[in-house]
């Protein structure tokens, strides 16, 4: 093999899982120096029950290996043990009692293992001059993203109650310090994707945490992909939302470059209520020129409003959801939808007809409503998704015959014609 062309031997390479290309290095000199760049697999995910930091901080101090890091996952995410013990049981109450015993005595006691082992390592806040370190030192680095809504644990038990939203643990305080850690440190990289699907809203309120956002999110600039969620507590007086809105706009206005956007909301403390947004206050004239991807989820606002910062990208916006599955438990429907407190669904439809001439695709998905409950105007649609977040065709079939797909009005907004009638059934299948 060492005859080979270097650009086949890579082929072969490209075929190895990582112990296979680990044991064809060990064939020769030159196929262990050729496969110093398989070594790694190019993303890598840090969780608190192990030493995933220093490892990373070992990994960009290697010559060879710094460059293979393409992208991070940092998991934050911890249990809530009291009802993820309740929603295991009931997982698996239809197992045979000794054995859903043993699966279940298996699981806990694995968790309790890695717990215990996750308390030898200091909190990540207080290693944000390694986290920094690190970062510097990976060139390769473009995709980040930062977790607490997924299963930290390689336990089966374990990741199906973490579907259920009340078996994730926040600590605010200690996430808010995270997230300033993370972005002193991304001052030292060019992304290209951030995503952080649990955003603490209060962290824009407070003017030391603003102050150092606003300074560190400068570096958004190389974004073209940023995805928050954001997770605003139950006590955000109408100052401090007004403030935090305005702090998080700010650090919006910092990526000029986005071509793909999400912004939803997802309030634990009442994961069905929607989140009043004014696009005009988060953004105020402000355009992203290349914006071609746009997902809003969770939010309520006006027809006017909402309508004139979808227009204002229609020279560049290709796909648009409105809606996402929310917080919604794994057998519920999406929860995640749009809400109008002024106008109306239709009266924004029509209107959005010819104005968004580049858009090709368009979903709705979860709970859609509009108008007054006292009014005949109001609009009330649940919708089931059909695509997923990348536009991948969804197969599996929609429990229920109360929920309707949102084909017809993509139709309407991309080809024109008819408004078309949407209409529900009143019978479960």
């Amino acid at each position: 093999m060492d005859l080979l062309p270097v650009e086949l031997v890579r082929l072969i390479f490209d075929y190895c899982d990582a112990p296979a290309a680990r044991t064809l290095r060990l064939v020769s000199r030159r196929l262990a120096d050729i496969g110093y760049d398989y070594l790694l697999p190019p993303h890598f995910t840090a969780v608190e029950w192990k030493d995933d930091i220093r490892t990373l901080h070992s990994i960009s101090r290697h010559a060879r290996l710094s460059g293979s890091i393409r992208s991070v996952t940092l998991n934050f995410s911890k249990v809530d043990e009291y009802s993820a013990r309740n929603v295991s049981f009931f997982q698996h109450w239809l197992e045979e009692p000794e054995k859903r015993h043993d699966i279940l005595q298996d699981a806990w006691i694995r968790f309790y293992e890695l717990e215990e082992q996750s308390r030898h390592f200091p909190p990540f806040h207080t290693r944000s001059t390694m986290v920094e370190e690190t970062f510097r030192h990976l060139p390769s680095l473009k995709e980040l993203e930062i977790t607490y809504t997924k299963c930290p644990y390689d336990i089966e038990v374990l990741k199906e109650a973490f579907l259920v939203r009340n078996c994730r643990k926040r600590d605010r305080v200690q996430a808010c310090k995270n997230m300033n850690a993370i972005v002193s440190a991304i001052r030292h990289v060019q992304l290209e994707s951030l995503i952080i699907d649990q955003l603490p809203l209060e962290i824009f309120r407070l003017a030391d945490d603003r102050r150092h956002w606003f300074d560190c999110a400068r570096s958004f600039a190389s974004l073209s992909r940023l995805d928050f969620v954001l997770d605003p507590p139950h006590n955000l007086l109408p100052g401090a939302r007004a403030r935090a809105i305005n702090g998080l706009g700010h650090v919006l206005q910092f990526s000029p470059n986005l071509t793909h956007l999400r912004l939803g909301v997802q309030a634990y403390h009442a994961p069905q209520e929607k989140f009043r947004l004014s696009f005009r206050a988060l953004l105020g004239d402000f355009t992203y020129t290349k914006l071609t991807d746009l997902k809003l989820e969770g939010v309520t606002c006006a027809e006017d409003d909402l309508r004139a910062f979808l227009v204002r990208h229609g020279g560049t916006l290709e796909r648009l959801r409105l809606g996402g599955r929310g917080l919604a438990k794994p057998h519920e429907l999406s929860i995640g939808g749009v809400h109008l407190h002024e106008g109306t669904f239709r009266s924004l439809f029509m209107s959005l007809q010819g104005k968004l001439p580049k858009l090709k695709r368009f979903h709705l998905e979860g709970d859609i409503e509009a108008g007054d409950i006292l009014t005949s105007s109001r609009e009330l649609y649940k919708f089931h998704a059909i695509t997923d977040d990348n536009w991948a065709d969804i197969a599996t079939k929609p429990r229920t015959r109360r929920t309707i797909d949102s084909l017809a009005l993509e139709k309407y907004l991309v080809q024109g014609g008819c408004y078309p009638t949407l209409t529900v059934a009143d019978v479960d299948e």
